[in-house]
């Protein structure tokens, strides 16, 4: 069991409750030195108690759990204090637990022990950050089914192939000259095919991921007054930005959250771009001009009820080759902007006023940013998985390629074969290195 390390498991600011979690060697020797309670301490049981300090003191009055080693979290012996969450209190049991010996825990290390004593495989623990930091409830679900190994399973089951596979192969080398049953040419191939048919569907599902778990940024743009503040109030459902008639109103950008259908959405309304005298108006164009740059999709507003003046058009040039949605607001007022004007880019046709072509709009915004149902395989994978997946189906299609078309050497082909699966094996964490490890668990908080 390795060195007892501590850390507060709560956020910081005043709570109800606040929470210290203790693991490793001799944790609840440690404790108890500290904490007075009546009963005799029994794992997973809640305790009553006081904690005092060094000269016996008393700091707070909570509850105390202890899980027994494999029994817990972590694998290993395990305690935790229920407190008063008072920041002054949270912090004075801190130092008293680091003055008995304890380490302060750094980010992610308790999920890493956990990890490393086998509770939990390297995809697993990834899901545990993902579902602490969930924007949306779609992003939620699909973080608890990997933590609860739909994802691994998957993988898995991928790999057990390759490892099947190649001990036909290396049975066929060890045992050459022995009666034992061999792979034809078509056998290899179909079980390589259907490997590669697997890792396509995972592969298929990588930019959904990412935009679970980062989002999207979507900026409004057009010039003053064709209705981009109504649009950003209508999206969001509610009244956060001013709308007068007045133009120039936005003088600066608003950016704000959206949960768009379960993709988390940075909504950015821009000031209206125009060539102005006004030292502030010409800053907040500047700053629009940064955050068109930075965004994903672009909502490129027009007034279709009026002609298309000079500055719609040297606003559309300056776009350039953003992936822009052609937004026709004020619909409900008539339409004389052609659509010829905008061929080759989405036209949507709304009122943000009325509410007309809302629900259009959002659709194509999910289909801009390439937010998709996947039938059957509710699992989205990372960026460090689309990585290591690439790399198993480029080594397995060369494989396939050359195996097909020319006699590879039984050799040869494991050498392959197990390159794909250690591919695959460092998603799970069957293969890893303390480098990979360092980078996965720093993006945890601490006390996870």
């Amino acid at each position: 069991m390795k060195d007892p390390i501590v850390a507060i498991a709560t956020p910081f600011g005043e709570s109800a409750i606040g929470v210290v979690r203790l693991t490793g060697k001799d944790v609840l020797p440690t404790v108890l030195r500290y904490f007075r309670t009546k009963s005799e301490v029994k794992p997973r049981y809640a305790h009553y108690g006081t904690l005092v300090d060094e000269r016996g003191e008393p700091i707070d009055e909570g509850i105390l759990v202890y899980y027994r080693a494999p029994n817990s979290y972590t694998g290993e012996d395990m305690v935790e204090l229920s407190l008063h969450g008072n920041p002054l209190i949270l912090k004075r049991v801190l130092e008293l637990f680091l003055s008995a010996g304890c380490r302060l825990a750094e980010p992610g290390e308790f999920t890493r022990r956990a990890f490393l004593n086998g509770k939990l495989d390297l995809a697993q623990a990834e899901a545990v950050a993902e579902l602490i930091s969930a924007k949306t409830e779609l992003a939620r679900r699909a973080s608890l089914r990997q933590l609860r190994g739909e994802l691994s399973r998957y993988v898995n089951s991928l790999r057990e192939s390759l490892l099947e596979l190649s001990a036909y192969i290396e049975a066929d080398i060890e045992f050459s000259e022995e009666d034992i049953p061999t792979l034809t040419k078509e056998q290899v191939i179909g079980m390589v095919d259907r490997v590669l048919e697997g890792i396509d569907q995972l592969l298929s599902t990588a930019k959904t991921g990412k935009l679970l778990r980062e989002g999207i940024k979507l900026a409004i743009v057009g010039r003053p007054n064709v209705g981009k503040s109504s649009l950003f109030n209508a999206l969001l459902k509610e009244d956060r930005a001013i709308v007068t008639d007045i133009e120039g109103t936005t003088r600066d950008y608003i950016e704000e959250s959206l949960n768009l259908r379960g993709i988390p959405v940075r909504l950015i309304d821009t000031a209206g771009i125009r060539e102005s005298e006004d030292p502030v108006e010409r800053i907040g164009v500047e700053r629009s001009m940064e955050k068109i740059e930075e965004a994903d999709v672009v909502l490129f507003v027009v007034d279709a009820s009026e002609e298309l003046r000079e500055e719609d058009s040297l606003i559309y040039e300056k776009l350039g080759d953003k992936d822009i949605v052609v937004v026709f607001n004020k619909i409900d007022r008539g339409e004389v902007v052609p659509l010829e004007k905008f061929q080759g880019h989405s036209i949507i046709k709304v009122s943000a006023l009325k509410g007309y072509g809302l629900k259009d709009l959002e659709e194509e915004i999910l289909k801009k940013a390439g937010a998709v149902a996947h039938e059957g395989l509710n699992i989205y994978v990372s960026v460090r998985h689309e990585e290591l997946l690439k790399k198993a189906r480029e080594t397995l299609s060369k494989f396939r390629d050359r195996y097909a078309k020319e006699d590879i050497s039984p050799e040869i082909a494991m050498l392959d074969v197990r390159e794909a699966s250690d591919f695959l094996g460092e998603i799970v964490g069957h293969i890893t290195t303390e480098e990979v490890l360092g980078s996965i668990f720093s993006r945890f908080c601490i006390g996870k």
